[in-house]
């Protein structure tokens, strides 16, 4: 609409004055969105830092043996150089994600990066197995504020369908990227120059990708962020529950009856209970209550955590099953597993692309129908059956139900997120897979140890049991999330 100066008469009308009247309005200024401006290179970047820190969870485990010669350390001892990553990954991600929208999320993006790298150049000169897990608890906490950072910028620079769903699907592809490269270039590292040399390279890739950000992602719009000051209180109260959870349930996971666990346990929910009483009386929540009455983002959480669930548990036991049962090696199990790793990268790219033209919702009911059927055909597979024939296709079976629902569900709980929330949403996201994933481990081991006397009847039980929570998913999805979830535009 104009501006009509006839409605200020202080101020005489001058051929000036009738020009900015009689012509078109000045177009606004183009929306800063990565659409208009080396979109690709901005993408690569994120993506590339989110491949980097999954590949941190799986190529570790190649550095282990070289870990263990070099320090005489025991398995027991050397598994906390696996857990300290994962468990302060799982336990930060929801302050991250509040504290990129408050601060900045390109800002957040460059300190998670700085803190990786730095604890990465710590692991690399370690002299002691103390020092490196402490590293790696950093390196973990470093992570989870890239991954909420990262996921903040897709949600604040795609803004629109279907450039936004496209990003979020190479995203998510770049978590099988990362776990199938991260065993591939951890082993050649450290069978070749030797284990520091992965954490060497943590710091040189870090390093181009701090230039690239510099560069290509301008910094962030003060109006695009959250106002108010980051709830210390509760963001302490949260990160002590989920990092508490996530260390009970990897201990119930083996053991049920682990009395330390359940001590935990206790202590984790009682944190999480007086954080959500803090939220409601805080004047600054880490969470705020508007967040929780966005239509589909509770049950888009909820798919995540039953989505999550099976697919952790269904990973462990099928790996036993073919084992165990099948007589697989353990090199032939992982070539076995291949096609999840190829699926899992290409997968969720096709994903994105047919969400804005079938609707998240509709997406995520293939995929949790296909996921659900995939997970009670396994329990179906025993002694003599053929890996082409029966396992292979339920393996690619449940490969496309994944990826479809995970793409659709993480579309879901950006959809709708302000301006100034859109990293909290990610990391609410990656939060609900880390609890879901812990879960389902602890739930499916308990089954198996109990449902039967011999291993196979065990795990039946635990796929079928993943079934059920595959099923409680699409439940979930039918009740929760009304209306086809079609994008606008």
């Amino acid at each position: 609409m104009a501006l009509n100066c006839a409605y200020f008469p202080a101020r005489p009308r001058t051929q000036e004055t009738w020009r900015v009247t009689t012509t078109r309005p000045a177009p606004a200024p183009p929306r800063r969105t990565t659409e208009a401006r080396n979109s690709g290179a901005v993408l690569a970047i994120l993506c590339t830092a989110q491949a980097l820190d999954i590949m941190n969870l799986s190529s570790v485990n190649m550095a282990l043996p070289g870990m263990a010669r070099d320090w005489s350390a025991s398995p027991e001892r050397l598994s906390w150089v696996v857990s300290a990553y994962s468990l302060m990954f799982a336990g930060f991600l929801l302050v991250a994600g509040r504290a990129a929208d408050l601060y900045g999320r390109r800002r957040a993006l460059l300190v998670g990066m700085a803190v990786f790298a730095a604890a990465s150049a710590v692991v690399w000169a370690s002299d002691s197995l103390p020092l490196a897990v402490a590293a790696r608890a950093f390196q973990g906490a470093g992570a989870a504020v890239t991954v909420s950072a990262a996921l903040g910028l897709i949600g604040a620079l795609w803004r629109d369908e279907p450039g936004r769903s496209r990003a979020l699907g190479a995203f998510g592809a770049m978590g099988g990227v990362g776990l199938a490269f991260g065993l591939v270039a951890g082993g050649a590292l450290a069978g070749s120059i030797g284990w520091r040399a992965m954490f060497a390279m943590n710091v040189l890739v870090v390093a181009a990708l701090v230039v690239g950000v510099l560069a290509l992602i301008p910094a962030d719009d003060p109006a695009d962020l959250a106002g108010g000051r980051l709830d210390l209180p509760g963001a302490a109260l949260v990160t002590t529950g989920l990092l508490g959870l996530s260390f009970a349930l990897s201990r119930l996971g083996g053991h049920a009856a682990d009395g330390p666990g359940w001590a935990v346990a206790a202590v984790a929910v009682g944190c999480l209970g007086g954080f959500l009483v803090r939220q409601r009386r805080t004047p600054d929540p880490l969470v705020p209550p508007a967040t929780w009455r966005r239509p589909g983002l509770a049950a888009a959480l909820a798919v995540a955590v039953f989505m999550y669930a099976g697919w952790v548990g269904v990973n462990y036991f099928a790996a036993l099953l073919l084992q165990d049962v099948l007589g697989f090696s353990p090199l032939g199990t992982g070539v076995a597993f291949l096609p999840l790793a190829v699926g899992g990268t290409l997968l969720p790219l096709a994903a994105g692309r047919l969400v804005p033209r079938v609707g998240a919702r509709r997406l995520m009911l293939l995929g949790l129908s296909c996921y659900t059927i995939g997970l009670a055909l396994f329990s179906l597979v025993g002694p003599g059956a053929n890996y082409w024939t029966a396992v292979l296709p339920l393996l690619l079976v449940l490969i496309v139900g994944l990826s479809q629902t995970f793409v659709a569900a993480n579309i879901t709980a950006l959809s709708g997120a302000g301006s100034d929330e859109q990293a909290l949403a990610g990391a609410m996201f990656n939060t609900a897979l880390q609890i879901g994933g812990g879960l389902g481990l602890a739930v499916l081991s308990t089954v198996a140890t109990t449902a039967g006397s011999d291993t196979l009847t065990g795990y039946r039980a635990a796929f079928l049991t993943a079934a059920g929570l595959s099923l409680a998913g699409l439940v979930t999805v039918l009740v929760g999330i009304r209306g086809p979830r079609r994008p606008n535009g």
